[in-house]
């Protein structure tokens, strides 16, 4: 062989060796794996759908578990036994480590929402230890941190789902409210408005204002609930109550507000709503609470959409009474007995 034919040789079989088609057809290259989805997992009432919402708690735990001056208020009501507890049967959750917690009741489920440091597979493991009949689990497509597991606990429908290491879900009762959750922590749901934002309770939030711990109820409010503040709540269209701390010992300054289209009825309904309030401090359970006693209060206001009660409270005289109610037998608090309210400030 000449020295051109070797040299063209040896350029062919590296062009082959190089291509690949010495050994066979070329092999067809993998697809990258796109991306998860980013999560999107703001406040934890930014994941609780507006739709069909009829009341709705949105907490700060660990903010209030912070303040020294509450810790023997928190103790008081619930003892560390029972944070242990609940930990314990929750994948390790300590509820006083929950930055945002949001509970909302719709007509046929309840959804919570608590977004804390945890471990995904602790939390699913004890979930699926609860569940008496068990239903799947599946993993998101589109962001693999998202899982969801399902069944039943003791005959009831339940729902859990983690995001990530952040926010955990669980939804109790018909299937829908989890659903817009998980779309609403991938960013799918851009025209439906989170619980907080929606119409149903939006005035009452803004007029709320920011507070460690808020609740809020959207009517109409029919039937026996209807009656209730003097027959007032028949004609609200949403009413909110806010509770945060303002000084030591424990002072805690309460605000509610009940929306409507008061217009030129609004100071009548003003002198209605305070003598309501009254009834409610003056009733047993008013004053197993200390209500009867506030350290300041309560002022009562009203305006063209809004009536408004401000009143600051011992929190540790609610909490003693609360104890007393959670702990004690119905007779005895109707008695007067061991769980009459305890003297606040001297009074009797």
């Amino acid at each position: 062989m000449t020295v051109r034919a070797s040299a063209l040789a040896l350029a062919i079989t590296t062009a082959l060796a190089a291509s690949g088609s010495g050994c066979g057809p070329k092999p067809i290259p993998t697809p990258p794996t796109p991306p998860a989805v980013p999560l999107h997992l703001g406040s934890a009432c930014e994941l609780a759908p507006s739709a069909g919402v009829e009341w709705v708690v949105d907490a700060k735990p660990r903010a209030l578990a912070e303040i020294p001056d509450l810790i023997p208020v928190i103790a008081l009501v619930v003892p560390e036994g029972r944070f242990a507890t609940f930990a314990a049967s929750h994948g390790g959750i300590d509820v006083r480590q929950i930055t945002d917690l949001c509970v909302a009741k719709y007509r046929d489920a309840v959804l919570t929402v608590a977004r804390a440091p945890l471990d995904p597979v602790r939390v699913e493991n004890a979930f699926s230890d609860r569940v008496t009949h068990p239903g799947g689990r599946s993993v998101d497509v589109v962001n693999p941190r998202v899982v969801r597991v399902w069944g039943e606990v003791n005959g009831e429908a339940q729902q859990l789902v983690v995001f990530a290491r952040e926010v955990v879900a669980l939804e109790q009762g018909r299937a829908g409210p989890v659903r817009a959750a998980e779309s609403f922590a991938l960013g799918k749901l851009r025209r439906a408005s989170p619980v907080l934002r929606g119409p149903a309770v939006a005035t009452a939030v803004q007029l709320i204002g920011d507070a460690p711990v808020r609740a809020f109820a959207a009517g109409p409010f029919d039937g026996e609930l209807g009656q209730g503040l003097g027959g007032l709540m028949r004609a609200s269209t949403a009413v909110g109550v806010s509770a945060r701390f303002v000084g030591a010992p424990a002072q805690v300054a309460m605000r509610i507000v009940l929306t409507g289209a008061w217009g030129k009825d609004a100071r009548a309904a003003a002198e209605r709503l305070a003598a309501a309030v009254n009834v409610v401090a003056e009733s047993p359970f008013g004053r197993l609470l200390g209500l009867n006693h506030p350290l300041a209060g309560p002022q009562v206001r009203g305006e063209d959409d809004a009536l408004f009660v401000e009143v600051t409270l011992d929190a540790a005289a609610v909490a003693r009474g609360l104890h007393d109610a959670l702990d004690a037998e119905i007779g005895d608090i109707m008695k007067g007995g061991r769980s009459s309210a305890p003297p606040v400030h001297g009074n009797p």
